[in-house]
């Protein structure tokens, strides 16, 4: 009846193979739907991705691996700008306010980045709305809202204006407003009547960052990034949860005590030495190092050998997990920790892969859906608060990811001065990959020379030392 049913709608022949209708593939019927329509099961893919985020251990390890090597100690922004003097005030300014831009309070512009980030990769997106009430300084600070905020809203306004899942956009399809829940719709209900209703409230775009990984054109929301992991993850948890039930079990029984049917005339005796009655229960023997157990006439005892793991236990998990790191774009020797029959040239290979992922991750997500638009609101509240120049072009940035640690420390230094000298890349390029500011480095060193100079200190430490005994 299904084969019919699908010879009516797919075509007879296929040049394709994966959308044949035979045999083999005639159940695999996926949901085909729009980028729009994608995440329509979001809330119950959010709710499962936390969830192992919280319990199971190797969900938790991807998403804090991914949030450490992308963030690190954070992207910072660097200026680029030819005057020197507006460059030094650009960074100064920043610096201070980078410290006090939590409407929190608890963390800086860096901490706002891991934050947003590891909701991001958990929940799939994370919105950060900016609020320009401040007084004080800079007026801008931002506050990040989990995905849960923007609720499924589709509606058409009178205007001509469209909401989709939350998303108000214009007849042109722009996206103008986020229609935000004011608290988020998981804490306890607030005692006042105005917040208890928690209706969705509209702040208009230019004031909501939406942060999140697109993966078609036109998609609006995030999906979370263990989605594809979810069912296998928890398969192999359960899996892995079996196995140590089982081993838990097999070790309740030591051994077992054989005896000959009692005969109707004696007594029966137990461990102790002691006769045992009708309503006495057996008690069991209690072994403890250099003990000698005295048997009754007859008895024996025989141990338990409870059975080990599973034939081929270890290769299952390992190849189930290596299929979860592919997926996920991180080593497997990373996520696991697992560096058995694994070389330093297998680890250089697998990190710079992994390396251009994360900076992928960066240039294309973080920077110009969550730094970027920060960067230039920080610059609009800068200029309006009479605190930079309005005539400069001081928007123009390069962010710098924190630097990536040493693989070989020599080598790398040296393949870094190698390609400086034959003009393969420039000092402040080499700096810039370090996630280091070559203007600051010089400036330090500047420094550090003038106090030696002053402290009477001259050359390195390879001038300074003492000169070889001529008689060795």
């Amino acid at each position: 009846m299904l084969g019919k049913l699908l010879s009516k709608i797919l075509p007879r022949a296929s040049t394709h193979e994966g959308a044949s209708i035979g045999r083999r593939l005639r159940m695999w019927l996926p949901f085909d739907s729009g980028p729009k329509r994608e995440h329509i099961t979001l809330p119950m893919l959010r709710a499962r991705s936390r969830d192992a985020c919280r319990n199971n251990p190797i969900a938790r390890a991807a998403v804090e691996r991914m949030v450490t090597d992308v963030i690190g100690a954070g992207i910072s922004p660097k200026p680029v700008i030819e005057s020197e003097a507006l460059r030094m005030r650009l960074i100064d300014q920043w610096e201070a306010w980078s410290a006090e831009c939590d409407v929190d309070g608890q963390t800086d512009f860096y901490g706002l980045q891991t934050l947003a980030l590891r909701a991001m990769l958990e929940s799939g997106e994370c919105f950060a709305v900016l609020d320009t009430s401040s007084a004080a300084g800079i007026p801008l600070r931002i506050r990040l809202l989990e995905s849960d905020h923007l609720p499924f809203k589709n509606e058409k306004l009178k205007n001509g204006n469209i909401i989709v899942d939350g998303i108000e956009f214009d007849t042109k399809g722009r996206r103008v407003a986020y229609w935000l829940h004011p608290r988020h719709p998981g804490d306890p209900v607030a005692s006042s009547t105005a917040d208890s209703m928690n209706e969705p409230r509209r702040v208009t775009a230019d004031r909501v960052i939406h942060l999140f990984e697109a993966t078609r054109p036109g998609q609006i929301r995030g999906v979370p990034w263990l989605a594809s992991v979810l069912v296998r993850l928890k398969t192999l948890d359960e899996f892995n949860d079996a196995q140590l039930e089982r081993q838990k079990l097999a070790n309740l029984f030591v051994g077992f005590i054989r005896r000959p049917p009692p005969e109707p005339s004696a007594a029966t005796i137990g461990p102790d030495g002691l006769p045992l009655t009708d309503d006495t229960e057996q008690p069991p023997l209690v072994f403890e190092p250099g003990m000698l157990q005295e048997l009754g006439p007859g008895e024996d005892v025989t141990f338990s050998a409870p059975p080990g793991t599973s034939t081929g236990y270890l290769d299952f998990t390992r190849a189930q997990l290596r299929d979860v790191a592919s997926a996920l774009g991180i080593p497997y020797a990373i996520l696991t920790g697992d560096f058995d029959n694994v070389n330093d040239r297998v680890v250089r290979v697998a990190i710079n892969e992994y390396k251009r992922r994360a900076i992928a991750m960066i240039r294309n997500v973080l920077v110009p859906k969550f730094c970027a638009p920060i960067r230039n609101a920080w610059c609009d509240a800068a200029v309006l608060a009479g605190v930079l120049p309005s005539n400069k072009p001081i928007k123009a940035t390069r962010w710098t990811p924190h630097g990536w640690a040493y693989l070989h420390p020599v080598q790398d230094v040296q393949a870094d001065v190698l390609a400086i000298n034959n003009k393969l890349k420039s000092r402040s390029e080499a700096l810039l990959e370090r996630g280091y500011d070559a203007e600051l480095i010089d400036r330090e060193i500047a420094s550090d020379m003038a106090r030696e100079q002053r402290l009477g200190l001259s050359g390195n430490r390879a001038d300074r030392r003492e000169p070889a005994n001529s008689a060795a």
